[in-house]
This record gives structure tokens, sequence and C-alpha cells, in this order.
């Protein structure tokens, strides 16, 4: 009779973890909870520092890539992924991730996305949608190039 307590607290112990890191993703530049953002990006370090080691890392949005992008020092980004907005639904972690490099950016719109912080936009997989949301919400259209000079960061 007592194996089940003990097992159940086992469950417990070593399952918590693993679903509090399915539940909670945070940003390593601000500690925002990525996976509630609708401006998620995930990218891999492939050549790190002592203050941001080797490693695939989530951010909340692009002003956390540009912190990190500053702080690098010598570092190399690899890949960069992040979440197309026309995908995302009411769900947390809704939205498919795509390549940031072939992405469009809507910048200076009357659009606010979730768990975002400024420069607030919008970004998109394909130039139909984000022309739509434009003509909705007003705004400029960038690339990677542009948004990066728009930011001041390096590619």
């Amino acid at each position: 009779m007592k194996t089940k307590p003990i097992a159940a607290l086992v469950i417990v112990i070593f399952l918590f973890p693993v679903i509090f890191a399915q539940a909670s993703e945070r940003c390593i530049m601000c500690g925002m909870d990525a996976l509630k953002s609708e401006t998620k990006f995930i990218i891999e370090i492939t050549e790190g520092n002592k203050e941001i080691p080797v490693g695939k890392y989530s951010l909340c949005c692009l002003h956390c890539l540009v912190i990190l992008k500053a702080r690098m020092h010598g570092g190399k980004i690899g890949s960069i992924l992040v979440r197309d907005y026309d995908t995302v639904t009411g769900k947390y972690d809704s939205g498919k991730m795509i390549d940031a490099k072939n992405a469009f950016y809507l910048v200076e719109s009357q659009a606010r996305p979730k768990g975002s912080m400024v420069p607030f936009m919008l970004i998109f997989s394909d130039l139909r949608t984000v022309e739509k949301y434009k003509k909705l919400y007003g705004g400029k259209i960038l690339n990677w190039v542009d948004i990066c000079k728009y930011t001041n960061s390096s590619q």
C-alpha cells in the first residue's frame, strides 16, 4: 500500500520539471514567456561567448534579438526562426516557425502583437498576406536586410 504514494511522488518529482518547461519558455534576454509571444524567435548560437554560450534559445521579440546581437561580441548566430503571425491562434505557442531571413516584417502599423516589445511588428511568410495586413493596419513592409537596418543591428 505504501508503494502507491511513493510511486506518485516519484512521478511528480520527475515529470514536474518537464511539464513546467513545456508550459514556460523564457526569453533569454528579458525573461518573458516566449511561448505566449506572437513574435517568438528561436535562435541557434553556433559560436558563443562567456555571456551567451552555444545552444538554442527563445526570444520573445525582435527587440530582444537586437539586444542579444549586441552582446554576442564575436559570437555567431546560425539559424533564426520566427513565428508567422498569420498562423497564430488563440492557443499558447501556436503558429508556424519560419526562417527569419525569408520573412516579411510589417512595422509602424497600428497592430500590437501580444507578448512583444517595441519596435512592434507583425511577421509573415507570404508577401500577399503581409500586404493584406498593411491595408488593414497601415505601416511599412520590410525584408530581413531592411529590418536589420531598421533596428541598426547586423545581419
